[in-house]
């Protein structure tokens, strides 16, 4: 099977310019460099925060886990943040086991995330950390 990226901004609710990142399919040594390929306009643009949706990756081996930490790595460089959103069971279970991407925040959902996100920047309103 093939790996498909689709990119596409979202509207900046306050967090700042965002880009949605789709993937579908495998994420393997055969896909890995047309992954970091399509993903690297991401990388290198104005996003501070990446989402990637993961609700169509099917598999991931160690190739596109490297992916995934290089491009949390690049993006932490540049102060923006890397989110994972609709995680697989199985893609979830290679995470668990591998503990390879600290730093990644996972999420269930988009709607999951912007839940915490806002309850991140009401805390630091607040006062709080």
């Amino acid at each position: 099977m093939s790996l498909s990226v689709q990119v596409s901004p979202l509207e900046d609710a306050g967090k700042g310019p965002t880009a949605l990142v789709k993937l579908v399919g495998r994420l393997d040594t055969l896909t890995a460099p047309q992954g970091e390929k399509e993903i690297q306009p991401v990388v290198d643009g104005p996003a501070r925060n990446v989402i990637f949706d993961l609700a169509g990756l099917t598999f991931i081996s160690s190739a596109g886990l490297r992916v995934l930490l290089g491009t949390r790595k690049a993006l932490a460089a540049r102060g923006a943040q890397l989110y994972l959103i609709n995680v697989q069971p199985q893609i979830a279970k290679v995470l668990d086991i591998v503990k390879a991407l600290p730093g990644i925040n996972v999420f269930k959902s988009l709607k999951e995330m912007d839940e915490y996100l806002a309850e991140m920047q009401r805390r630091v309103e607040e006062g709080g950390s």
